[in-house]
Formats: structure tokens, C-alpha cells, sequence
């Protein structure tokens, strides 16, 4: 019969000796990272130990069995041999039976001690491969790894050359960008004082001119005065030969000779009022003519004589975008255009124009040629001290009335703002008006050439004939002296 202590003495030894071999075999990875448990290592001493108590439970049972029934035998009262013997007969089966399922449940234990060697010794043989695999992979990563340490510690050198150039290359730009911006602002300094020098300049050259202007129109004045004394002088002679031519005829035929004189001349006078007074005088055609409002000051104004009755003074005319209206205070103070082209009048010509009751006439056209106008019976224009301030009334016509937002409205430019709000919207317009914030017409804006597509208030603008999107084609602002 095969004794199960000495099977577990050999089994133990096996392992022993395998666990020898298998220690030798193992790696520093094995020993740090793989400890065997108490109860593997000691399994096959453990089996053996509980196999001895078992047997020893059985067999401490059957020697109390024996010693208490030989004690009854010698302590009971004495039963019939037949009795006696049938029931020794009865516990010995019984005790074979108990002898027999312990035999059979030691059998079983063996079986079960077999299976579970064979399932340790699988799972040995499997952790073993299972440990060289991790072995193995262990290496393959440990060098991976020494693989990747040496490609990063040449890409962090790298990196490392490579920000030291950055950061020259960045302490040179910050030295080209330090001295751009000195050179930038030396140039904005130049281009401050190449400014100031052009304004003065241009101030100078201002003044000049209105004085050249002004002394013009004063020799002008002269020399018409001096032309119309000649002219007076011309046919006061021109009366006395022929007085002279009369007599000397008389005499000649040594007749009675009546002369009649003739009539004297009538003074010709080649300045009028305005418009209207060269219209009563007999004008009929649009043109160029003369004017004193006043009787000090004397212009050339474009006159109507065809619309809406004649004897109007053009002031304003735009129609083809030839001259530039975004101009500062001086030039729309003074004047500025072709007159027989696009032009402007001049603010201080329009005060001069406005002090008697004069009414206003605004003609518009859209890209489509389709023609819209706006009249005002009362139209008047400030003096110089009150910024030149509008004051128009009584709307009619058919063009919508796009001046009574801007009734009481100081002039404003793109360097004289005089709107209320301080909005700017005549350098915003590119143009001037009597700005509030900001327009519903703005008919000296810039002139556009995109058949009418104009962002809000931008270009000629007359928010009640075509919209606030919307920049006209043609203008032209005239005024009448009222009767």
C-alpha cells in the first residue's frame, strides 16, 4: 500500500529541489517583486501533518471505544453469553463500518490530495513560463526605456540649444523692435512738425489769398468805377464833336441850323443786387453774373434764371464727385469749387445773402435719374460768431423735409466740431453740415460712385427722399431774395 507520509516526503523533496532550482534560476526582478506565501511554500508539510491528525482522531476513537466497552463488560452485571457475544458481534460491525467510511473518506482525501498537487504542479509550471514571458518583457522595456532616457536626454539638449537661439533671436528682434520704435516715433516727430509746418503754410497761403482776393476785388471795383468814368467821358466828347459837326455844317451851307442835342446817356450800371434783380432787369438765361448784396461786397454767383421762376443764387452744385467736398472750416468758410462746375459758395457769403427774408430751393437726383425737390420759405444763415447756424421753416415739395432735424445746428467740419454731442460726424460723413448726431441729410458728403449703395449717413445723403443707406447722384442748393 502506498504510504502517504512517504509520498509527501517525496513530494516535498521535489519541490525543495525544484524550488532550489527554481530560486538559483530566478531573477532580481523574481526575488524583489515575487514573494511565495506561507501556505505554498509549506503546502506538502501541511497536507502530511493533517493527514497524522486524522489518523490519530481515529485511532484516540477506537481505543476509547475499546477501553468503555471492556469497562461495561467488567463493571455491568453479566449478561448471557449468547446476549453478550451478539452485541460484541454488533459494535465490532459496527466499528468495521466506521473503519470501512473512514478508509473510504481517507481515499477520498488522497484523491483529492492528488488533484491538488497536480493543479499546484500545473500552476507552478505555468507561473514559471508565465515569470520568464515577464522576464523577458521586463528586459525588452528596461531597455525601451534606456532607449527612450537617451532619446530624451538628446531632445531636452536639443531643446535646450534650441531655446538659447530662440532667446537671442528674440533679444534681437526686442533690439530691432526698440529701435524701429525710436525710428517710428523720430518719424511721427518729423511728421508733427512737417504738419504744423504745411498747416502754417497752408494758414499763410490762406490769408494770402483772401488778401490777394480781397485787394483784387478792390482794384476791381476801381477800375470799373475808372472804366465807367471814361465811358461818361467818352460820350460827354462824343456829344461836344458832334455839337461841333452841327455848327460846322450850318456854316458851311450858311443856313439856320436847329440842333437838337442829343440825349444824354444813361449811367450803365454792370453790378446788381443778386439773382433776382438781373431777372427783373431782363436776364433770361442761366449763367455767371455779378453781384453786390450789400453794396460793399461784389461776387460772381451762378444764377438760375429757368427753375421755378428764376432768380435764384446757386450755391451749391454737385454732380459728378470732380471736386473734393471734405474740406476744413477755412475753405467752407471762404468758398471753394468751379462755379461753373461743383462748387460752394462760402458760409460768409451766405450770411451776407440771408440778412433780408430769403426762402431756400433743394434739387435732388438719384441714380435712376428720378428728380425730387425740397423748398423752404424762410431759409437764414448766422454770422461767423454764431458758427454760422442754420435756421430754416415752412417745408413743402415732394422730396421730404430733411432740414428741420437740423434747424438751430451750429456748421460743423472735420476740424471744427460743433455738434452738441461732440459726435464727430463730420469727419466720420467725410464731408460738412449742420450736424446733430448725426444727420437725416448730409448733402456735402462724399460723393460715391456705387449707384447709390452707401453704408448709414455716408455720401450725398437725404434720409427722407431715398433712406439713410442711400447717396444721390446730383445736388444743387439755391436761394431767392423774398418780394
Amino acid at each position: 500500500m502506498d504510504n502517504p507520509l512517504y509520498r509527501e516526503n517525496q513530494d516535498s523533496e521535489l519541490e525543495e529541489t525544484n524550488g532550489n532550482n527554481t530560486i538559483e534560476s530566478m531573477t532580481m526582478f523574481d526575488r524583489v517583486f515575487k514573494k511565495e506565501s506561507f501556505w505554498t511554500k509549506y503546502r506538502s508539510f501541511l497536507c502530511a501533518v493533517g493527514g497524522l491528525l486524522v489518523g490519530c482522531f481515529i485511532t484516540i476513537g477506537f481505543c476509547y471505544l475499546f477501553f468503555n466497552l471492556g469497562k461495561k463488560q467488567n463493571d455491568g452485571n453479566v449478561q448471557s453469553s449468547f446476549g453478550a457475544s451478539k452485541q460484541d458481534e454488533n459494535r465490532i460491525s459496527r466499528v468495521i463500518e466506521d473503519m470501512n467510511k473512514t478508509k473510504e473518506d481517507l481515499m477520498v482525501i488522497h484523491d483529492m490530495r492528488k488533484e491538488l498537487i497536480n493543479y499546484l504542479t500545473d500552476i507552478k509550471n505555468t507561473s514559471l513560463n508565465e515569470l520568464l514571458i515577464l522576464e523577458t518583457s521586463f528586459d525588452a522595456t528596461i531597455q525601451l526605456l534606456n532607449d527612450i532616457r537617451q532619446k530624451s536626454e538628446q531632445e531636452l539638449s536639443n531643446m535646450i540649444e534650441t531655446r538659447k537661439q530662440m532667446s537671442e533671436l528674440n533679444t534681437q528682434l526686442r533690439n530691432r523692435s526698440n529701435a524701429a520704435h525710436k525710428s517710428m516715433i523720430e518719424s511721427r516727430n518729423q511728421m508733427s512738425e512737417f504738419r504744423t509746418e504745411m498747416r502754417n503754410m497752408n494758414s499763410n497761403e490762406t490769408r494770402i489769398i483772401q488778401q490777394w482776393r480781397n485787394e483784387s476785388q478792390i482794384q476791381y471795383q476801381e477800375f470799373r468805377r475808372k472804366s465807367q468814368k471814361d465811358l461818361k467821358s467818352f460820350q460827354k466828347m462824343r456829344y461836344d464833336i458832334l455839337k461841333v459837326l452841327a455848327a460846322t455844317d450850318m456854316c458851311v451851307r450858311n443856313e439856320t441850323f436847329n440842333m437838337t442835342e442829343p440825349t444824354q446817356p444813361t449811367e450803365i450800371n454792370y453790378t446788381l443786387r443778386d439773382c433776382l434783380a438781373w431777372k427783373q432787369n431782363g436776364s433770361l438765361t442761366d449763367g455767371v453774373y455779378s453781384i453786390s448784396p450789400d453794396d460793399t461786397t461784389t461776387l460772381d454767383v451762378y444764377c438760375d434764371m429757368t427753375t421755378d421762376g428764376g432768380g435764384w443764387v446757386v450755391f451749391q452744385r454737385r454732380f459728378d464727385g470732380s471736386e473734393n467736398f471734405f474740406r476744413g472750416w477755412q475753405a467752407y468758410e471762404d468758398g471753394f469749387g468751379d462755379i461753373n462746375g461743383e462748387f460752394w459758395i462760402g458760409n460768409k457769403y451766405l450770411h451776407i445773402l440771408t440778412e433780408v427774408p430769403t426762402e431756400l430751393r433743394i434739387d435732388l437726383m438719384d441714380w435712376d435719374n428720378q428728380k425730387r425737390y425740397a423748398k423752404y420759405s424762410t431759409f437764414v444763415i448766422g454770422d461767423a460768431e454764431s458758427k454760422y447756424t442754420l435756421s430754416v421753416n415752412r417745408f413743402s415739395g415732394d422730396a421730404g423735409d430733411g432740414l428741420n432735424y437740423h434747424h438751430g445746428l451750429k456748421f460743423s467740419t472735420f476740424d471744427q466740431d460743433n455738434t452738441q454731442r461732440r459726435t464727430t460726424c463730420a469727419a466720420r460723413n467725410k464731408g460738412a453740415w449742420w450736424y446733430k448726431a448725426c444727420s437725416h441729410s448730409s448733402l456735402n458728403g462724399e460723393y460715391l460712385k456705387t449707384n447709390g449703395i452707401a453704408d448709414q449717413n455716408m455720401g450725398i445723403n437725404w434720409e427722407k427722399f431715398k433712406g439713410d443707406h442711400y447717396s444721390l447722384k446730383s445736388t444743387s442748393m439755391m436761394l431767392r431774395r423774398k418780394t
